[in-house]
């Protein structure tokens, strides 16, 4: 019916509804685009930043002066305020996690952890493969590793280890450890392009041809940085915020969360335990060295985790984020069959994330002039 042929009251209200409609559109759009905008401004800041590197081999952390002092930390009453906020927040059941971001330098691995105290490096062990969900695996080492995908359509991998001999020996090992078929591989994500996340890949893209994803300025830095000794992949594809790949019955969304590296980006994904179907954020690094890279951290987490219900936060290093080494381990030896030890609930994990909002702006106010 058009709208002429309404009665005058009804047409009214017909072109209220649809002017009020189309200024949600509106609003919509030009908070996607301004986010888009946001998101790659801040990734050129950090490209600049960090002089157009690329990554190195394992154990690189982030780069560049990205975190306060102690002192600084200490001294800066914004920082303080910001840590008695993440605190009240944790109640009494997040304590440990706000101590453990709320630092100069947030949670690191125990690795560089132990770097930083003078003390002797622990050796990197190999894990057997650790079904972390009913679908989700974890392949690789104690320090660092790769995440598999089973759908029903085919695997989704998710980083790939450090070279092509732990691609072949230990990514598609533990694939076929599990009872997965590494012909099935159709999607491969990187998190961030450092060479303990890409080493493997251009063995898995040569040898069973899935489609790549990764941020683009990590593109440009891993394509820039190849040596005779060293090939990397072909680029592929290039992932964009809030970006949804399907796979058979399985669904990922895809985010840009720039900072450890201009181009580092996590995945929401959809797992199950005991039948039940829980959200998941795998994050490939958290660090916020800016406030554009904080604003991105805060869509993620608001915009898209929080809507989707989000549990828990996985990392492919061990030990940052909920998945602590030794839980993964007892989850190796026995799937729980009563509540998961990483299923935060909806409310808690809302809160977890807002710790690390809390305690990401505490590290730059310290950082700041005129804070102390």
């Amino acid at each position: 019916m058009r709208n002429s042929a309404l009665p005058e009251g009804r047409r009214l209200s017909y072109m209220m509804s649809h002017r009020e409609r189309t200024l949600r559109e509106r609003t919509v759009m030009s908070k996607n685009v301004l986010i888009g905008l946001m998101v790659v401004t801040c990734a050129v800041g950090l490209v600049r930043a960090q002089g157009g590197q690329g990554g190195g081999g394992r154990g690189r952390g982030a780069q560049g002066d990205q975190f306060p002092t102690a002192q600084q930390f200490a001294s800066s009453k914004q920082t303080q305020q910001h840590i008695a906020t993440a605190m009240k927040i944790a109640g009494s059941d997040l304590v440990a996690d706000a101590k453990a971001f709320c630092t100069p330098t947030g949670p690191q691995r125990p690795a560089l952890a132990r770097q930083a105290a003078g003390l002797a490096p622990e050796p990197d062990r190999l894990l057997e493969p650790i079904r972390m969900f009913e679908n989700l695996y974890y392949i690789g080492f104690s320090d660092v590793g790769a995440w598999a995908i089973p759908t029903s359509g085919g695997i989704i991998l998710f980083d790939a280890l450090n070279n092509a001999d732990e691609g072949r020996d230990v990514l598609v090992g533990g694939l076929k450890k599990v009872g997965l078929d590494p012909a099935q591989i159709k999607y491969l994500i990187i998190g961030h392009g450092h060479n303990d996340h890409t080493g493997g890949g251009l063995y898995i893209q040569n040898t069973y041809k899935p489609r790549i994803l990764m941020g683009a300025p990590d593109w440009d830095t891993v394509v820039a940085g190849q040596r005779p000794d060293r090939p990397v992949m072909k680029r592929d594809m290039d992932v964009t915020d809030g970006q949804k790949l399907t796979l058979g019955d399985t669904t990922v969304t895809l985010v840009l969360t720039p900072g450890h590296t201009p181009g580092t980006i996590g995945i929401l994904v959809p797992v199950k335990h005991q039948g039940r179907t829980h959200t998941a954020l795998l994050l490939s690094g958290t660090q916020m060295p800016t406030r554009m890279s904080l604003a991105a951290f805060e869509h993620v987490f608001n915009d898209l985790a929080k809507k989707q219900n989000a549990e828990t936060a996985l990392g492919s290093h061990p030990d940052i984020l909920v998945n602590k080494l030794p839980a993964m381990e007892a989850l190796g030896r026995q799937y729980p069959t009563g509540p998961h030890p990483f299923l935060y609930g909806p409310e808690r994990f809302g809160r977890y994330l807002d710790i690390m909002l809390e305690c990401g702006r505490a590290r730059l106010a310290a950082l700041e002039p005129g804070n102390s």
